[in-house]
């Protein structure tokens, strides 16, 4: 059967970054190229949102408002329906998320300026809004996939 996977924006459009943020590696996307996997490019929830591309660093709870909130969630239902849309032609497995992100991270966020073990606003609404719809995702900060092991298991 064949496979897609989600991915956050900057992964692909590292110039969407917010400005003086750590360049990312993106080996993970040639490993999905080479694996033949789908990939599904996620919007970016702060450039929607409307924050310039020319943006400063900022930490969860600059965003943790119940718009940006409310916007993450329009975000999730958009990419819930095309999920659904394309799941007759392949399986959608997992969803690559950005390490430290205040929007996209998943095991890692910045509050107050320092790494935290939780997700980002987005990542948090996203997973939330997928299981309320009964649909199962895992999710991995890219980071944890330059470990050839967590990404040879992100990847079965």
């Amino acid at each position: 059967m064949n496979r897609a996977v989600l991915v956050c924006h900057c992964l692909l459009n590292p110039l969407t970054r917010a400005q003086g943020t750590k360049k990312l590696s993106r080996d993970i996307i040639t490993v999905l190229i080479r694996k033949d996997i789908g990939i599904i490019q996620l919007p970016c929830p702060e450039i929607t949102y409307g924050l310039p591309v020319d943006r400063p660093p900022r930490n969860k709870e600059d965003l943790d408002t119940p718009e940006y909130r409310e916007h993450c969630r329009g975000i999730a239902l958009t990419i819930i329906n095309t999920v659904v849309s394309l799941d007759q032609d392949f399986t959608v497995f997992g969803l690559i998320s950005v390490g430290g992100s205040p929007s996209c991270g998943f095991q890692r966020t910045h509050i107050r300026g320092e790494h935290s073990s939780e997700p980002g606003i987005f990542m948090e609404e996203f997973v939330s809004l997928f299981e309320e719809k009964g649909f199962k995702i895992t999710v991995c900060d890219h980071e944890l996939l330059e470990v050839e092991s967590q990404r040879e298991k992100f990847l079965l």
